[in-house]
């Protein structure tokens, strides 16, 4: 019950502009590329290239409340610790993302797009990966603003290098290739670990 009440009071006052944010991303999508009759490689276009961008909007912001310190003072004070609460934004925030993907994909489907399972879990792979690297640069730094910016620099580094970048490439389904996807998602959930295990370091030194 205790997580479920941490949860609730971080969706209202934390995430809820993050989460409108992503939405609205979504939204617009369809009207900066086209998402409707397109075949399987086609179909990935949409998915990769816009969006999984919401993994950026919805994981770098994990660490931003607490980095006021009269915000982190009060979450410090109470009796649940600073990193339950951030592993619950983390956790909600990627059940987020990937409800958002399903819900595209779902819209895409009906559109008439040749969607499939495993180009949800491969956008998902991509908007974790993407929002892991915010939190990894955001922890250590304390400043969300220049987490934001190692993943769209990645995201543009791979529109210039292509297929150069191998299994870190971020747009391969549209080219057919699947198997990127579980490297993306591994370093992902990696670079996730180790920015929850820099906040506990870092907390343990202030």
């Amino acid at each position: 019950m205790e997580t479920l009440e941490i949860a609730k009071i971080n969706l209202r006052h934390n995430s809820l502009l993050s989460i409108a944010a992503a939405v609205m991303l979504c939204l617009l999508t369809p009207l900066l590329i086209g998402t409707a009759n397109l075949d399987r490689n086609s179909a990935a276009m949409p998915l990769e290239m816009f969006v999984s961008l919401i993994g950026i909007i919805l994981l770098t912001p994990v660490f931003q409340p607490e980095q006021k310190e009269e915000i982190h003072d009060l979450v410090s004070s109470k009796h649940c610790s600073t990193e339950k609460v951030y592993l619950i934004r983390t956790l909600y925030s990627v059940v987020v993302l990937v409800l958002l993907i399903c819900l595209f994909a779902v819209y895409m489907k009906i559109q008439g797009s040749d969607v499939t399972m495993i180009q949800v879990f491969g956008t998902a792979a991509n908007a974790i990966f993407l929002g892991s690297m915010g939190m990894l640069i955001s922890a250590p730094t304390g400043n969300t603003v220049i987490g934001y910016m190692p993943p769209f620099l990645y995201y543009v580094l791979n529109i210039g290098m292509g297929p150069k970048l191998g299994s870190f490439y971020l747009f391969s389904m549209v080219l057919g290739n699947y198997r990127a996807k579980i490297w993306l998602l591994a370093a992902g959930v990696l670079m996730i670990m180790v920015s929850l295990f820099l906040t506990r370091i870092l907390q343990q030194h202030t």
